[in-house]
């Protein structure tokens, strides 16, 4: 579950230019989904919209009605995973191979990508995505009577060669990002103190680069099936971070499933990752990571099980061993109803790659611990009584060893630096979901979550004020006629009071969009961001950008 989704601040985009109906084992009226595919933009980015809030997995829903895709899905946010597997051959001839779009908008908003699919032969495919985004423009900060003239841009290049031998697909890929931005700094600015100060708050340059190669089988036929792959990545911070040197993060990440079928219903398997990263900077401690997670599954008509367990290693830095649940059971009857019970767990390795994701401008007193999930249990209830009406209801409960919380208000220092600490965080959260959809015409769905948040320690101020107390997401689209599509989203985040009197400002974004068809493949749009003008926080730690708008056009080709 993603309530808020990350833009400019986490990590930049991996370009997708497909969209694949799902293969279904069994053909059977609880499983059966037809994705149809209708031109429609990509939502233009918002600027540092964070939200990190308890992963909620959902269940397959069982469906009786066609689904009907909006989106191409040209773009998705970048994840410290390569990009996804490659499609078969009988989807990759419905999809466009190439995908194009610009767009620009007030304080120079910009959101350009593009990505080719080449099919170099039969068994040679080369996929190479870009994208650039960001913005430069006053952005204005309660309490200063000046505005902050902010500036982050992030560019992003990607390739991946697939090779398919008879049985063994071949990967080799590789990607690099750079990222300049600065921080805000206080009128009378202790950062101008010396120019090492002053290049920090106002030229930092992060860039990010990774290779990789894997394997993997491609046929059934094998008694075995295995995909693995191992790549080296490296994260470099041109400026030290206070309190620690500057200096480069090199990891060599490892990661392997191998599992077999018992019959069609069951199957066993192994996953395991092991990262080895090690520091340039004397501040930091090298450590390797390794992860198991043995599991059973059952998918018949009416159950679905995973018996699973996380058991993981680390050598320093938080040594030791941890065990987690990986435990997924669903029931389904009715045709259209589904029960399920969950409690997951797992490691989060705190590498910079994940601290950059959560906000750009991180500062930290010392090296951060693996977050750990000891459980994340949740109860829930979902139906789709009929055709294109959802519903669920869930609750559940999260410990975690080591939760990461941006603290400190803005801007509390010269050079507002949000810094990360930790704590264990116990957690409890409900919520339900409403969602309706009729084929192309029309589509809305309204979301609402509450959550309570405790720590060992006690200290609701400052670890508290930036997570979500209540959330609430409300989106709808309608076709207005052949072609033109007008949707609106509304997204809402309070956050309790963590001290006496002071209590962080709401989220508060209301954005209206609009797209039309012009041409086939061509599609015009423009969207208006943080209509009410809102001044908020989000949990980069740094304030949102006011009302802006922006348009473009893509082309799918």
């Amino acid at each position: 579950m993603k309530q808020i989704k990350i833009a400019l601040v986490c990590a930049g985009l991996l370009p997708g230019a497909v969209i694949s109906a799902q293969e279904q084992k069994k053909d059977s009226t609880l499983n059966r989904t037809v994705v149809v595919e209708n031109q429609y933009n990509p939502e233009v980015m918002d600027a540092f919209k964070v939200n990190v809030l308890p992963k909620v997995e959902e269940p397959a829903v069982a469906k009786k009605n066609i689904d009907y895709a909006t989106s191409l899905r040209p773009l998705t946010s970048w994840t410290v995973r390569p990009m996804d597997s490659f499609t078969r051959d009988l989807e990759w001839k419905k999809a466009p191979r190439g995908y194009i779009c610009g767009a620009y908008g007030s304080r120079n908003n910009a959101d350009l990508k593009a990505s080719y699919l080449w099919n170099m032969t039969d068994r040679d495919r080369l996929d190479v995505m870009a994208s650039l985004y960001g913005f430069s423009g006053d952005v204005h900060v309660d309490g200063i009577s000046s505005d902050w003239k902010a500036r982050f841009y992030r560019t992003d290049l990607s390739a991946v060669y697939t090779h398919a031998f008879r049985k063994v697909d071949f990967r080799l890929g590789g990607s690099f990002a750079s990222q300049v931005f600065n921080h805000y700094s206080m009128p009378l600015e202790v950062s101008s103190a010396t120019q090492e100060g002053a290049d920090f708050a106002g030229h930092q340059h992060y860039t990010l680069g990774e290779g990789f190669l894997g394997f993997r089988s491609n046929t059934e036929d094998l008694p075995v099936q295995f995909d693995v792959q191992t790549g080296y990545r490296r994260f470099n911070r041109k400026y030290a971070v206070p309190n620690l040197t500057d200096g480069a993060e090199n990891e060599i990440h490892t990661a392997a499933h191998v599992w077999g079928h018992l019959n069609e219903e069951q199957q066993v398997g192994v996953g395991i990752t092991m990262d080895n990263l090690s520091y340039d900077s004397q501040n930091m401690k090298n450590y390797t990571s390794l992860e198991a997670n043995p599991y059973y599954a059952y998918d018949g008509d009416n159950w679905k099980l995973r018996l699973g367990v996380h058991v993981d290693w680390q050598s320093a830095n938080g040594s030791g061993v941890d065990v987690a649940p990986d435990v997924k059971v669903d029931y389904v009857f009715s045709d259209s109803y589904v029960i399920y019970a969950q409690a997951l767990g797992g490691r989060e390795l705190n590498d910079f790659r994940r601290l950059n994701e959560l906000s750009p401008y991180w500062g930290q007193k010392e090296q951060l611990r693996s977050t750990y999930t000891l459980a994340d249990m949740q109860l829930g209830f979902k139906a789709s009584p009929v055709t294109g009406l959802g519903l669920k209801v869930f609750g559940g409960y999260r410990i975690t060893d080591d939760e990461v919380f941006t603290c400190y208000p803005f801007p509390d220092f010269a050079c507002a630096l949000p810094w990360m600490m930790q704590d264990k965080a116990k957690v409890g959260y409900g919520g339900a979901r409403l969602e309706y959809g009729y084929k192309d015409w029309a589509d809305f769905s309204l979301e609402g979550i509450y959550y309570s948040w405790d720590t060992e320690s006690g200290s609701e101020y400052p670890l508290l004020m930036y997570k979500p107390e209540l959330a609430l997401n409300f989106h709808a689209r309608a076709r207005v006629f052949a072609g033109l599509h007008v949707g609106l989203d509304y997204q809402y985040e309070g956050r309790k009071e963590t001290m006496k009197g002071y209590k962080a400002d709401p989220v508060n974004n209301l954005c209206l969009n609009a797209e039309y068809g012009w041409k086939k493949g061509v599609n015009v749009f423009v969207r208006f961001n943080n209509l009410l003008n809102k001044n908020y926080i989000t949990q980069t730690g740094y304030p949102e950008q006011g009302f802006y708008a922006m348009g473009g056009i893509s082309w799918s080709f």
